[in-house]
This record gives C-alpha cells, structure tokens and sequence, in this order.
C-alpha cells in the first residue's frame, strides 16, 4: 500500500511539473588562488534550456551568475565576480548546470546558493563555501639572550582562516609563549610567536594549525648546552642569528613580491581574455557569406559546393586562365573596397594552409611567392613542421594556446586592419595593420602533407558558431573576370615556397 501511494504522489508531482533543486553539499570546500565548481540539477530531470537559472551569495539579489532567455546576463554580477564565473551548460538540456568560479580568495568565503525559476514553479538550494590557505613551513630563528635564556621566534605567512600557534616541549606538553597574527591585504593571516628557552630544555618544536580544515605544519628544533655556556664565539652567533633573521625577512618579502607579481599577470590575463572575446563578439555582428571561385582553384584543389576545398592527389582537367593560381590557391567570388566583414573557416587537422585576404590583382602564375603584404598578402596560417606564422612583412611566429581548427576572419577595410581569431577558444591570434587600397578577396591556400593526412578547408556559416549575431552580409560577386585583362605586377626577388 505505501509503495502504491508513493508511486501516485511521485506522478502528481511530475504531472504538476513541480520538480527539486539539488546542490552541492551543505560545505564546500575550496581553497586560496584556486578555481571552486558549484553543480545544480532538477530532480525529476527537466529542461532548463527555458528557465532563469540564478547562482547568489546570501540573498536572492545578490547575483554571482544569472542565464535567463537563453544567454548569460553578466552585468546583473556583483562586481566581485565579474570576469571570474563561467556557467557550465552542457547537459541543461537534463536540468544539471554547474558553475566555475576562478581564483577564489578569502572573501569568497560564506553561503551561497541556486535557484530555477519557470513561468510556474521556484526551487532553490543553498551551501556554505569553506576557504582555507595552507601557510608557510614555520621558520625559528634565534633572537637572542634575555636573563640567561634564549628567546626563539616561530613565524609563518599566507593562513586561512586564523591558524592557531603552539609551542610544544620534548615530552610533548605545550609551552606558554607570546603570539601575534596578522591580516595582509590579501585577507590572509601571518603569524608570528616568542618563546624564552631554560638552559634543560633541548627539543623544541613550532606548529601551526588551521583548525577548521585540519591542515598542519611543524618545524623542530634542536638546542645544545654550548648555547647556555659563556663563550668567545657567543656574539657571533649572535650576529650570525641576526644575519640569519635578516636573510629570512628578505625571503619572505621577495615571496610576497613574487604572489603580489602573479596575481598582476593573472588579473591582466584575465582582462587580454575578456578584452579579446569582446573584440570577437562585435567582428560576428558584420557577417558576410563567402563562396569559392572555382575558376581560379589551382588543378590539384577540388572546388565542391562553392564552400569545400580538397586536396587531390592527381590533378584534375582544368583550362588554364590567367586569372588560375598555380600555387594551391583559390579565392572567393566576392571582394571587398570598403566596409567591415567577417567569415569563419574549419581548417580542421590539416598539416598546412594560410588564411586571409589578397588583392585581386596580384600575380597568380607564380608557384613561389611570399605571402606577405609587400606582395599583396595579409595571412595568418600554419606550415608543414606544425608551427603557426604571420607575416609583416617578415615572418612572425605564432604561439595559440590552443591549436585553431576554426578560424574566424574580420577584415575592417577603413580601419585598415585583418584579425584572426581562434573559434576553439574564442581568442585573438595576431592583427595586422595596413592602408589598403583596391579590391581585396577572401583568401585560402592548401599545403598538403602526406598522402592521407590532409582533409577539406570549408568556409563555415557564421551561423553555426555560439551566440546571436547580426544579420547576414550578401555581398556580390565581382563581375566576370575573364574580361580583365592580367596583372603587369613582378613578384618580389625573395619568395618563400609554399609547401614548406
């Protein structure tokens, strides 16, 4: 019977569509400098793809992260938090979300909590955050004599939250002793404690410990009978504890130096990041749809749906226009004299190719040319040994964090600038800057590397990446180019094959 009626609650509660919001455990834990993950889920599973999902600290308005409408609202955040989450979207679709929080310091510490709202039905559930910092190994130095005995200091830095401090005897039994603590700019705690040593104490040890997160460390020490007995070598080592205590201060502030110094390049980082995929957001509102010229593919490159480029082994019957490149190249129909446009291309796991725009009127019977502006280039693309290069005119390395499959283009023909952009990680590779003047066509070459290694190169609908952007660029074809008459344009004397 009570199996019965718990199968009949559970369908009323899934025919209502009321559901459950579960969370984290009532304590997570995390620590300083680290990156802390907050999942969510509806129980039973629903979608959320339609709901507002709300992660806050304390109160409901206290917003660390909001998606509502399908899209994340960063400037509901708390300024605290701006640049610092990202919500993890990848199974919504189950009603499981999960948050990444970066770089967690101190005041991050306290309750948080999630919530799911649709047209009929609020769920929330709340978590208390646990921040905790594991200081430096404690450093005893010896101070020096007071009435006959030796007064020892244990110190140590970076705690969190408020560590306690102990002095322990060689039996074990703990030692009065005098301590002060701290809070730096960081919010965390330094240490610091004194101890008086009597002539029949030898073994010392200093501990530190955090108590909430059970974290602990210690250091001993060891103190001979010469220290109690006058002797010439006493001022000496006096100074020498001095020196000593001096070299241990100076330690420690090149330590701070050095985390005030990362966590600069890590906020700046932070910023190139966020600055960057700005920049890409406001390129995709200037779309264009691009398709491929097969008139002037080189024979070897297989020109399908006006989009795909592939590379064939055995070159295909082609009639040998002028406007043909020689040079496992093919541009696109359309050109560009003015305005702002942008295109994607899947470049995908192929050992070479070069990407960007040329005039129209460069040479194309040249098999060597250096794909540089001198010669009417602006590329970016990655040669046969795996490396990623520019040119400006000479050639710049490149260094992507993540290897682009996809690329993302925007040509801002007035502002006089070609970016490339790396879809995978939403990131910019590199700029160039040039006055341009003339028509300018979208540009691919092929360097193929062994037999079966390479794949297609396909100019992508900017439609198909992530986001809401504005409305597609028709742009026209140039008119038919047989009626143009070839290029008096002399290559340059110092070319760069292709095929590297």
């Amino acid at each position: 019977m009570l199996l019965v009626l718990t199968l009949v609650f559970g369908l009323f509660k899934l025919v209502s569509g009321q559901w459950q919001v579960i969370g984290p455990d009532k304590h997570v834990k995390a620590s300083v400098g680290e990156d802390a993950i907050f999942s969510c889920f509806i129980s039973p599973e629903t979608s959320a793809e339609a709901m507002e999902v709300r992660f806050f600290r304390n109160e409901f308005s206290a917003v660390v992260h909001l998606y509502s409408d399908g899209k994340d609202h960063y400037d509901m955040q708390m300024p605290t938090y701006r640049g610092r989450t990202e919500l993890l979207k990848d199974y919504i679709v189950d009603g499981r979300v999960s948050l990444r929080m970066e770089d967690i310091t101190p005041s991050d510490a306290g309750l948080y909590g999630c919530s799911f709202s649709s047209q009929t039905y609020y769920q929330e559930a709340t978590w208390e955050l646990q921040v905790s910092a594991l200081g430096s190994t404690p450093l005893v130095s010896v101070m020096g004599y007071v009435d006959g005995e030796i007064q020892l200091c244990c110190q140590s830095s970076g705690w969190f939250p408020q560590p306690t401090v102990k002095w322990k005897g060689p039996q074990g039994h703990d030692l009065s002793s005098d301590s002060k603590v701290n809070a730096n700019k960081q919010g965390l705690f330094d240490v610091k404690t004194y101890l008086l040593v009597q002539e029949k104490t030898r073994n010392l040890s200093c501990s530190i410990q955090n108590v909430d997160q059970n974290l602990k460390v210690e250091s001993k020490i060891w103190i001979g009978e010469t220290f109690f007995q006058p002797s010439p070598w006493r001022s000496p080592t006096i100074l020498l504890g001095l020196l000593c205590f001096g070299l241990c201060v100076c330690i420690i502030g090149l330590m701070i130096f050095f985390f005030k110094y990362r966590r600069k390049l890590q906020a700046d980082l932070n910023w190139r990041k966020q600055q960057a995929q700005d920049e890409w957001r406001d390129a995709r509102k200037h779309p264009v749809e691009l398709t491929l010229d097969p008139g002037t593919a080189e024979s070897h490159l297989h020109i399908s749906d006006l989009r795909t480029v592939t590379y064939l082994d055995v070159p295909q019957y082609v009639t040998n226009l002028w406007m043909r490149f020689s040079n496992m190249a093919v541009v696109a129909s359309q050109g560009f004299s003015e305005g702002k446009h942008y295109w994607e291309v899947d470049v995908g796991q192929n050992v070479g190719w070069c990407l960007g725009v040329c005039l129209d009127n460069v040479e194309r019977a040249m098999q060597n040319v250096t794909l540089s502006p001198i010669n009417g280039y602006w590329v970016f693309g990655k040669n046969t040994q795996q490396q990623y290069f520019s040119l400006n005119p000479d050639t710049i390395n490149l260094f992507p964090r993540i290897p682009p499959t996809h690329v993302g283009i925007f040509l801002d023909y007035e502002g006089g600038t070609i970016s490339f952009f790396n879809i995978n990680d939403q990131s910019l590779i590199y700029t160039l800057t040039h006055q341009f003047a003339g028509l300018l066509r979208p540009f691919i070459h092929y360097s193929p590397g062994l037999e079966g290694n390479q794949t297609s190169i396909v100019i992508c609908p900017v439609s198909c990446g992530s986001g809401k952007e504005g409305h597609l660029q028709k742009v026209p074809t140039s008119p038919d180019t047989d009626n143009r008459k070839p290029s008096s344009q002399v290559a340059s004397d110092h070319t760069l094959p292709l095929q590297e």
